[in-house]
């Protein structure tokens, strides 16, 4: 995904077009953004334990709608991605800086694979007799 939990972004369409969030959650191709895209919840209390109240919810919004803001120019940018070693860089088309660098998982697991052959315990087979019937 080329936009995760933590960035800042600007909301190209809807109610809130224009303004600029912090993505708070994403799941399923939906984000959440802290502030915007706010409807109010009416929740009816049962008379005893629950009352009644009006709550303000932050919707989540499809992530087409957003847009990348960089850190180092400021501006609302589309995201590159370049692959090289195992390692993802997710890249500002417009400043050609580095927004964050990610490297992948696979490579870890080869490095740990390598670490056990190197540490190989040594293995004693039993052997073990079988017994014979006589009648």
């Amino acid at each position: 995904m080329k936009i995760k939990k933590g960035d800042t972004v600007k909301i190209l369409y809807g109610k809130d077009n224009g303004k600029q969030g912090v993505v708070l959650a994403i799941s399923n191709g939906m984000a959440i953004v802290e502030g915007l895209n706010m409807f109010t919840k009416h929740v009816k209390g049962d008379g005893k334990e629950k009352k009644s109240e009006i709550l303000k919810i932050a919707k989540p919004m499809n992530i087409s709608k957003l847009m990348l803001i960089c850190n180092s120019c400021g501006k609302p940018t589309r995201v590159g991605l370049k692959r090289e070693a195992g390692k993802v860089e997710r890249i500002c088309k417009k400043c050609g800086k580095t927004i964050e660098v990610i490297v992948k998982e696979e490579v870890k697991k080869e490095e740990k694979k390598v670490e056990k052959k190197e540490v190989k315990k040594s293995t004693v087979k039993k052997e073990t007799k079988s017994k014979t019937k006589k009648e």
